[in-house]
């Protein structure tokens, strides 16, 4: 009985947990790897707010068009959001989380 629980106990909560770090570990190796020049073409700012307390959240997201014509978007903070214009031009090396302008 002691065994079933333990297997229960791991299919439903463990192992989704398990799958979702294993996708953020694939996700971030594929940015990583990723190696572009482009230009910035849109910048945005969402608020999520929470209904049951005046918490908010800011999320900042920058758009970049691949000079092959690619869509690449980076989520990022506050300061890298105000760093970037639109139009700026910019450089991601493979090996960086980023690209930097160039």
């Amino acid at each position: 009985m002691v065994k079933l629980l333990l297997v229960f106990f791991f299919v439903i909560f463990l192992s989704p947990i398990f799958f979702f770090l294993k996708y953020l570990k694939k996700k971030m190796g594929e940015q990583k790897k990723s190696f572009w020049k482009g230009i910035l073409v849109d910048k945005k700012h969402f608020e999520y707010e929470d209904d049951d307390s005046s918490y908010t959240k800011d999320a900042y997201v920058l758009h970049f068009k691949t000079d092959d014509g690619k869509k690449v978007k980076f989520d990022v903070s506050r300061k890298i959001y105000d760093d970037w214009q639109l139009s700026d031009r910019a450089e991601k090396t493979a090996g960086e989380m980023l690209p930097k302008k160039t």
